[in-house]
């Protein structure tokens, strides 16, 4: 008899780590006659309470990044033989620009020390990067890598790019990230013409060259030919403890559409790209506009390292092959 396999997610399915950690295992899961389900977490603390009360009992429930009290803890451990806390964020701190204020350091604290029990508390941690991990192995030995992936058969290279002769320079991303853009964009606003500049996100950039990028407002129906359309990704980021837990994530996205990315040597960035072989990594700021207009200037690199970048997220981040790896990590 197959074993019952719960997801419960702080979120809808549009949520990144839901649509990409959660939704297409529980698809391929059923796909092969396992019993998977997930269920959203409400926001309410009031109905929280009735909604671990009517959970079904499943043998294994996955928390996708929520953080418990331990009540809430207490209480679903009644609802499973095992309990996996899997997280693909520094969840237990917040960015560098929200620690500034007292209410938001001790909310940050607050943050730690759920993270601390609820991993010690779980039989499984499954962290999405080496950083992520070895957080997580400080309070519970059992602790599995398995980075997001993405369906390679959906993200697909395109016809080449924008229309015309522009080499089309190219970031998404949710709007609290857009102030990430200002140093790459400082560095290569001087050289707009033979490249453009397009931001995709949920609202537009007004930051350093703003008046010399496009804005397309992201979709889940267009998004992937809203990726098809760039030649180059940028990924930049600061240096700090929340950065460092980021996955990578976007970066497999251009790499899978065939779009060379450019990203900030930081966290899962140098895990994911081998520099100047299917990426380049940026130490500098100035390196964001060598990197980059060498890129331009040369199409046979930029698509020689294009193919490299496919064959990558095939071999290695595609979700049939990691589903694999999360059946075995679960005992399915």
């Amino acid at each position: 008899m197959a074993i019952r396999i719960g997801f419960l997610t702080p979120s809808g399915a549009n949520l990144p780590s839901v649509r990409f950690r959660v939704l297409p295992f529980v698809d391929l899961g059923r796909q092969q006659g396992l019993d998977f389900f997930w269920k959203r977490i409400p926001k309410s603390m009031v109905r929280r309470y009735p909604f671990f009360s009517r959970l079904p009992w499943a043998d294994v429930y996955v928390v996708q990044q929520k953080l418990f009290s331990t009540l809430e803890l207490s209480a679903l451990r009644r609802k499973c033989g095992k309990l996996v806390f899997d997280f693909d964020d520094a969840v237990w701190t917040l960015p560098a620009h929200d620690l500034q204020g007292m209410k938001q350091r001790r909310r940050a604290a607050k943050f730690a020390d759920r993270f601390g029990r609820q991993c010690a508390s779980s039989d499984l941690c499954i962290a999405g990067n080496r950083f992520l991990a070895d957080k997580a192995l400080e309070y519970q030995k059992n602790v599995s890598i398995l980075p997001t992936g993405l369906d390679t058969d959906k993200y697909v290279c395109g016809s080449g790019g924008n229309e015309g002769d522009a080499v089309l320079v190219g970031w998404m991303g949710t709007s609290g990230n857009l102030p990430y853009l200002d140093e790459p964009m400082e560095a290569l606003t001087p050289h707009v013409g033979p490249i453009q500049f397009s931001v995709v996100s949920n609202a537009r950039y007004e930051g350093v060259g703003k008046d010399v990028t496009f804005w397309s407002a992201w979709s889940p129906e267009l998004e992937v030919r809203q990726l098809q359309a760039m030649h180059i990704g940028l990924m930049p980021l600061h240096d700090t403890e929340y950065t460092r837990g980021k996955c990578g994530f976007k970066i497999l996205q251009y790499m899978a559409c065939g779009v060379v990315p450019v990203a900030s040597d930081v966290g899962a960035n140098a895990e994911i790209i081998e520099h100047g072989m299917d990426g380049f990594l940026v130490r500098k700021p100035e390196e964001w506009a060598e990197y980059v207009l060498r890129l331009a200037h040369d199409p046979d690199l930029r698509e020689k390292m294009a193919q490299a970048a496919r064959r990558k997220v095939v071999a290695e981040f595609d979700i049939k092959a990691l589903a694999d790896r999360l059946w075995r990590v679960l005992g399915v």
